[in-house]
């Protein structure tokens, strides 16, 4: 339950009012009545007992077992179109009909997705810049609760960042909170200061109120050439959080209220010339990928035949990471109190010595999120870091509660927005309809049975976007609160969940994935 709220802390959430965490429509509940109804149920829930939550609403508490989740929650799955007379596409009338329902409970703001942006911008720089962003010019579309997290990622790489977003409001919480220097209304104001900044090889981030699908046109029109480009705009939501080109934000609200097919057919086209403008500034030279919020697919669906063109993140720059087990963890102190979030630092310096990039992370933490960052909601921390690493730490965290060390217990997650080999964004032969989407498919799923299996304290699947299970994700969390069976659980769940990565990209026939697992001792039954 203090999780489930934090998630929507108004220093956390992006529309707390209308239950909306992140992700454009994402909610935590379908409405107040029935997330009270969820909190209702959570306060008289026994150890015994799982709740079961179905698209932002909670049907039934069952009796199951001590060592089983307390919640298990399924987020909207639709039936395709062709099969559902009354599925997203055709249920035109009310927005609310076709709200999308978030299930990612450990959520905390930009803070989350900052370990993921910044390990991706790190494996660009390596990959194309000689290891470092200094002097590069880093253009992004989004600043959302996700996207926001990308200016601050830049600059801890170097690099001189524009971020574009057309809702004001977002990029004045990243300015407010410190992931952004600087908000500006015009691109041109933008530009100088970037330019600036380039030529000095020094960090610097600047959001500009526009619409991506109007500024990025426009650069490529005037020939200002990102060295790297990608995008975290709401693509995967055409039915609500996506504004098409030519709308204000109160425009946008009319016409969706008016007429959402409508609506969503402006937004799919302003989404392909979007693209297509990314499309452009690669073939003038430009660094470009996609950061896995769908555009290339809804471009792609809108005729852009070359949409694939543009690799994603994951198979461009984390593949060999996820292929070691390396994902995103992220712990909350349950008392709220910072100095239970040092003693979760300290554990970490005292685990991982040497030269570590858990170290190294640790140290950037603490000098960049422990002021104003750190204070959105509940303390937290998200790492990126191995499964058999996300194991030791727990158990360390539950031992340091267990002697009173700590002052609460912590929750310990894997997060839906990425989780190791767990959200596999499409690929082109998913988009042109190959097998291997079936495969691709059976992961998410799989890796929620498997968690529920380990002892987890919740565990999710959801969709992720509006086109009917595009995508899908998994997340868990476990608390860990000081007692030798949850210490059993915890190195069940991350040491089961790092082999279960490992096996998944080992049976692509991935080789460094396949001699990863021989020397971790995972057993590969696939050919």
């Amino acid at each position: 339950m203090r999780m489930l709220m934090n998630s929507l802390d108004p220093g956390v959430a992006e529309r707390p009012e209308q239950l909306i965490a992140s992700g454009g429509i994402g909610k935590m509940a379908r409405d107040a009545q029935a997330f009270q109804a969820i909190v209702n149920a959570l306060r008289e829930l026994e150890d015994d007992e799982t709740l079961l939550i179905q698209s932002g609403e909670p049907v039934a508490i069952l009796q199951t077992h001590n060592d089983n989740p307390r919640v298990l929650i399924v987020n909207s799955s639709f039936w395709p179109v062709r099969h559902a007379p009354h599925s997203a596409e055709t249920r035109n009338t009310n927005p609310t009909d076709v709200a999308r329902f978030a299930a990612d409970w450990m959520f905390t703001g930009p803070s989350s997705a900052l370990p993921e942006a910044y390990q991706t911008f790190r494996a660009a720089a390596r990959k194309h810049f000689g290891g470092s962003l200094a002097g590069r010019l880093v253009v992004a579309g989004g600043m959302g609760g996700i996207g926001g997290a990308q200016a601050l990622a830049a600059t801890l790489n170097g690099g001189a960042f524009l971020g574009i977003d057309v809702d004001a409001q977002r990029i004045k919480r990243r300015v407010k909170a410190g992931y952004c220097e600087v908000m500006v209304n015009d691109l041109d104001e933008a530009l100088r200061i970037l330019k600036n900044a380039v030529r000095k090889r020094e960090p610097a981030s600047v959001g500009v109120i526009g619409n991506a699908a109007e500024i990025i046109p426009e650069l490529a029109d005037r020939g200002v050439l990102p060295d790297l480009l990608t995008d975290q705009t709401p693509a995967d939501d055409p039915l609500g959080a996506y504004v098409p080109r030519g709308f204000t934000l109160a425009q946008a609200a009319t016409s969706k209220a008016e007429d959402l097919r409508g609506y969503s057919e402006k937004a799919l086209d302003s989404m392909a010339a979007h693209l297509q403008a990314m499309l452009k500034l690669k073939s003038f030279g430009a660094v470009v990928f996609e950061f896995g919020n769908g555009l290339r697919a809804q471009a792609y669906r809108r005729g852009v035949g070359d949409a694939y063109d543009i690799p994603d993140f994951v198979s461009e720059y984390l593949l060999p990471d996820f292929a070691q087990g390396r994902g995103l963890l992220t712990l909350l102190p349950l008392s709220g109190d910072s100095h239970d979030l040092a003693r979760v630092d300290a554990l970490c310096l005292e685990l991982f010595s040497g030269d570590s990039e858990l170290r190294q992370w640790i140290a950037i933490a603490g000098r960049h999120l422990s002021q104003g960052l750190g204070a959105q909601g509940l303390p937290a921390r998200s790492f990126w870091v191995r499964g058999d690493e996300a194991a030791k730490l727990g158990i360390a965290i539950n031992a340091s509660v267990e002697q009173g060390e700590m002052k609460a217990p912590v929750a310990i997650g894997r997060s839906v927005r990425l989780n190791t080999g767990q959200s596999i964004p499409p690929t082109r032969q998913e988009a042109s309809g190959a097998d291997v989407a079936q495969a691709l498919a059976d992961s998410p799923a799989l890796a929620a049975l498997l968690h529920a299996a380990c002892g987890a304290s919740w565990v999710s699947l959801q969709a992720i976007g509006q086109q009917e299970n595009d995508r899908q994700s998994s997340s868990s969390a476990i608390v860990a609160d000081g007692k030798p069976s949850t210490a059993e659980r915890i190195e069940r769940l991350f040491a089961n969940d790092f082999a279960a990565a490992i096996s998944l990209f080992a049976a692509t026939d991935y080789a460094p994935a396949r001699e990863f697992a021989r020397v971790r001792g995972v057993r590969l039954l696939a050919p």
